[in-house]
């Protein structure tokens, strides 16, 4: 039997230099993979910061499985996992050195270390490098060894900022297939920015938008949202201005000397004669942004 995890953020706020950066943000999750998006220094990195313990909050709590673990004596470190968007440890650390490391400070109790620590590398591919120092990885390597100790011992809840960073398209199918495998025990709340990953393996969205959390729903959701509003039409280039007046556009595109594909935003229904007629994941999201 599956036990199905919940975690609850409720009312967190965060000033920093007297700036609000995140106002009463609150959501609910379990089991899957959660997507947590928005732009650039919209505080994505701050919240999964909060929930990993990294950072306090002005006010508000987080719950895992109805415990607290922002006032916890002891921060449940062996029910959660943690990879921040620039993961580093000392240079002349082995790899392996440092997951045995891991390992004992969540006072994990499986039978045999070593056998945990010898199938989690090579279920990340690392045993070319595992007994070398961390200062002679590749880009690659490092972020798998920053996945990899973030799973090990099984936990509750995941956190990983930027998960798919220094991996090369093959390496991120491998990557989207093991996350949607531990998803099915673990709340695994990632943040990214590439759209494409979020399409093909995400179970939920949120996404923070003016210091609160304004959206929470399926990748279909969101798209069906936006459906009726975004649009492309061919502009003549002399009649540009004149167009962009009237709605809000999101791309444009030469095509020709004397023509311009423009996306836009329409949110008065006026196709202008050319809906557009597949809308993605990433139309849906700039839709959201500037609605």
């Amino acid at each position: 039997m599956i036990l199905n995890n919940q975690l609850i953020v409720e009312n967190i706020q965060y000033n920093y230099a007297k700036k609000n950066i995140l106002q009463d943000v609150s959501f609910t999750c379990s089991n899957g993979i959660i997507a947590l998006l928005g732009n650039n220094g919209a505080g994505k990195s701050t919240i999964m910061k909060i929930i990993a313990g990294m950072m306090k909050p002005a006010k508000g709590k987080v719950l895992l499985n109805n415990q607290s673990i922002l006032t916890s004596q002891n921060y449940p470190i062996h029910k959660i996992g943690y990879l921040p968007q620039d993961f580093d440890i000392y240079g002349n650390v082995s790899g392996y050195d440092f997951l045995s490391y891991v390992y004992d400070i969540k006072k994990l109790k499986q039978p045999s270390k070593k056998q945990v620590l010898d199938e989690l590398i090579a279920k990340f591919n690392l045993e070319e490098v595992i007994y070398k120092k961390f200062s002679s990885y590749s880009g690659g390597y490092k972020r798998r060894l920053g996945i990899a100790q973030a799973v090990l011992g099984e936990p509750k809840l995941i956190i990983i900022d930027e998960p798919s960073v220094g991996l090369d398209p093959i390496q991120r199918i491998e990557f989207r297939s093991y996350l949607a495998e531990i998803s099915r025990t673990a709340i695994t709340l990632i943040s990214t920015h590439i759209i494409e990953d979020v399409e093909l393996y995400s179970d939920e969205i949120l996404i923070l938008r003016e210091q609160h959390i304004q959206f929470q729903g399926s990748v279909e959701q969101l798209i069906q949202l936006s459906t009726p509003h975004i649009y492309s039409a061919n502009v003549q280039v002399d009649e540009l201005i004149a167009f962009k007046k009237k709605v809000r556009t999101i791309e444009e595109k030469r095509i020709s000397d004397t023509l311009i594909k423009v996306k836009f935003i329409n949110n008065q229904g006026e196709t202008f004669g050319n809906k557009e007629k597949e809308i993605s994941l990433e139309n849906a999201y700039v839709y959201f942004q500037n609605k």
